[in-house]
C-alpha cells in the first residue's frame, strides 16, 4: 500500500514539475518574443523619432531574473533625419544584459528597472547631415533619444565602447576605448538627456578631437565622480559634488602654429595639479613657455563648462618664458587690436608666479642682431584677475632680478574688462651695467654705451587708451657712449667724441619723460618694457 502511495506521489510531483518546466518554457519563450517585439515596436513606431532598431535575439531567464539582448543594431533613416535636422546615427552593441530586471514594471508601465545592466562592446557613429555647432551634449541627446522608456539601474556598466562623432564637415571626435560603471543610474525620457547617478567610474583611451582649425588629443583618463547629474538643457551639462580625475598627455595643435602640451592633470576635491606644461606659438611674437607645475585651488568645474575659469587661487611654479619680437617677421598690425583678446572668461581671485624666468628679445627691422633682456627669480602676484564688466581693476606686483644683477620691483593696476588699455604702472630697479642694454637701446637711439652704471632708477606712469605718460628718475655714473651709423653697427668716431662732451657723465635723480603709445599687438611684457625704455632714453640723452 505504501509503495502504491509513494508511486502516486512521485507521479504527481513529476507531473507538477513537468507542467512547471513546460509552462516555464512556454512562458519564457513567450516573454522572449514579447520583449523583442515590444522594444522594437516602441522605437520603430515612434513617429517623432527617425531611429530604427533591430535585435537578433532576446533571452529571458526567470530565476534569477535576467534579460539578454544580442546583436542590437540602431540606424537612422537618412531622409527623415535630414527633414528633422537630426544626425545620422549608427549604434551596434554585441550584447546587453539586464540582471535582476523587473519584467512586470516594464510590461505594466513601460519602465526598465534592473539591479545591473551591462553593455558589451558598443560601437557608436553619429554624423550630422548638415553642419552643426552641436558639441558633446548634442551627441548625448542623440544617444538618449534611442531610449524611449525611463531607466533606473543599480549599476550601469559599459564595456569597451568605441565611438565617432562628426558634428560638421570638418569636426570629428573619436574615442578608441571607454569603460564606464555608473551606480544608481536614472535615465529620464527625452526630449533632453537627463541623467543622474550617485557614483560614476570612467576610464578611456585615445580621445581625439579634430576641426578645421585644430587637433586635440588625450591619451588616457581615469576617474570617479560622485553625486552626478547630466542635463543637456543646461549650459553646464555636467554637475557633481566631488571628483577624482587623472588625465595623461593632453596636446593641442592649431593651424596658426600654436602647440600646447600637458603631461598630467590631477583633479581632486576642487584642486587641480597640472604638470609639465608647454606652449609654443609664432603669431605677433614668437613665444615658448614651459612650467613644471600649475595648481588651481577651488576650481569651479561648472563655470569651466561656461567658458569661465573661476578659482580662488592659481599658482604657476618655475615657468621658463621666452619671447622674441622680430621686426623682420612680426610687422606692425594693419588694424587695431584689443589690448586683451580674451578667449575665455576669468574670475581668478589670486594669480601667483613663483621663481619664474623670462627672456624677452627684439630684433629691429632691417638689422641682424638680436637684443635680449633676462628676468630671473620672478615672483608675481595678481589680485582680482577678473575680466567681467563689474570687476574691479586687477592689482599686480612683481619682483625679479634683471640681467642677473639688478633687482626690480613693479606694481601695476589695470582693469581687464575695458575695450581700451588703461591703468597705472610704477616701480624701481637697482644697479645695472648700461652696456648690457645696448642691443635693446641702440636700434632706437643709434648710440651704444661703452661703459656706465645705473645706480638706481624709478618710474611712474599713467596709461590712457594705451598711451603711457609719466616720469623716469635715474642716477648713474661714468657714462661713455659711441654714436652708430644709420641702419648699421659701424661707429661714427668723430661725432661720438662730440656727443660725449654734451652727455652727462654722472647724474643723480635726473628726470626723463615717459611717453609711449601702445602698438596694437604689444604683449603686456613688451608694452611695459617699451614704456620704461622711453623714460630711460630721455633721461640719458642731453
Amino acid at each position: 500500500m505504501k509503495n502504491i502511495i509513494s508511486k502516486k506521489f512521485l507521479i504527481i510531483v513529476g507531473s507538477i514539475i513537468l507542467v512547471l518546466v513546460v509552462g516555464g518554457f512556454v512562458a519564457v519563450n513567450y516573454l522572449d518574443n514579447y520583449l523583442k517585439n515590444q522594444i522594437t515596436t516602441s522605437i520603430n513606431e515612434n513617429k517623432k523619432s527617425p531611429y530604427r532598431i533591430e535585435i537578433d535575439d532576446v533571452h529571458v531567464q526567470l530565476l534569477p531574473t535576467k534579460v539578454t539582448l544580442e546583436k542590437i543594431k540602431v540606424r537612422t533613416d537618412s531622409v527623415s533625419a535630414e527633414e528633422k535636422g537630426k544626425p545620422k546615427a549608427k549604434i551596434d552593441v554585441e550584447k546587453v544584459v539586464f540582471k535582476g530586471a523587473s519584467l512586470w514594471k516594464y510590461i505594466s508601465k513601460g519602465e526598465w528597472h534592473a539591479d545591473r545592466v551591462t553593455l558589451q562592446n558598443p560601437v557608436i557613429e553619429i554624423k550630422y547631415v548638415a553642419d552643426s555647432t552641436q558639441g558633446v551634449s548634442g551627441a548625448a541627446d542623440t544617444v538618449a533619444n534611442f531610449v524611449v522608456a525611463p531607466l533606473s539601474v543599480g549599476v550601469l556598466e559599459i564595456q569597451n565602447l568605441t565611438g565617432r562623432y562628426q558634428y560638421n564637415s570638418n569636426s570629428i571626435i573619436e574615442l578608441k576605448k571607454l569603460d564606464l560603471e555608473i551606480d544608481d543610474a536614472r535615465w529620464l525620457k527625452p526630449p533632453t538627456f537627463r541623467f543622474s547617478s550617485e557614483k560614476v567610474q570612467v576610464s578611456f583611451e585615445q580621445l581625439n578631437h579634430k576641426t578645421a582649425d585644430f587637433v586635440q588629443m588625450v591619451d588616457t583618463l581615469n576617474g570617479t565622480l560622485n553625486t552626478v547629474s547630466f542635463d543637456t538643457s543646461y549650459v553646464d551639462v555636467l554637475r557633481f559634488s566631488n571628483a577624482k580625475l587623472l588625465i595623461d598627455n593632453y596636446s593641442m595643435a592649431h593651424q596658426n602654429g600654436t602647440n600646447f602640451k600637458i603631461g598630467e592633470i590631477n583633479y581632486e576635491n576642487n584642486l587641480v595639479k597640472v604638470k609639465n606644461v608647454q606652449l609654443s606659438q609664432d603669431l605677433d611674437e614668437k613665444r615658448e613657455i614651459k612650467a613644471q607645475q600649475l595648481e588651481a585651488h577651488n576650481l569651479d568645474w561648472q563655470a569651466l563648462q561656461r567658458q569661465l575659469i573661476k578659482a580662488d587661487k592659481i599658482l604657476v611654479f618655475n615657468p621658463d618664458i621666452s619671447i622674441l619680437k622680430d621686426r623682420n617677421r612680426h610687422g606692425k598690425p594693419s588694424e587695431k587690436k584689443m589690448p586683451y583678446e580674451w578667449k575665455i572668461g576669468l574670475a581668478i581671485d589670486t594669480l601667483q608666479i613663483e621663481k619664474g624666468n623670462i627672456v624677452y628679445s627684439e630684433r629691429a627691422e632691417g638689422l641682424d642682431g638680436i637684443g635680449s633682456l633676462a628676468f630671473d627669480s620672478l615672483n608675481m602676484t595678481a589680485l582680482n584677475f577678473h575680466n567681467f564688466e563689474e570687476s574691479k581693476p586687477a592689482k599686480i606686483k612683481a619682483d625679479m632680478y634683471f640681467m642677473k644683477e639688478s633687482r626690480i620691483e613693479i606694481a601695476m593696476e589695470m582693469p581687464l574688462n575695458t575695450e581700451t588699455f588703461e591703468g597705472n604702472i610704477n616701480g624701481f630697479c637697482t644697479e645695472i651695467q648700461i652696456p648690457s642694454l645696448n642691443k635693446m637701446l641702440s636700434p632706437i637711439t643709434r648710440f651704444e654705451a661703452n661703459k656706465g652704471v645705473i645706480k638706481r632708477a624709478e618710474f611712474d606712469a599713467k596709461i590712457r587708451d594705451g598711451y603711457a605718460t609719466g616720469t623716469f628718475r635715474i642716477t648713474y655714473n661714468d657714462l661713455e657712449v659711441t654714436l652708430l651709423k644709420k641702419n648699421s653697427d659701424k661707429k661714427r668716431k668723430f661725432l661720438s667724441g662730440l656727443l660725449n662732451t654734451v652727455v652727462d657723465k654722472d647724474v643723480e635723480g635726473k628726470e626723463g619723460e615717459i611717453k609711449y603709445q601702445r602698438e596694437y599687438n604689444d604683449s603686456l611684457l613688451r608694452y611695459v618694457w617699451r614704456t620704461i625704455r622711453s623714460g630711460l632714453i630721455t633721461s640719458m640723452l642731453p
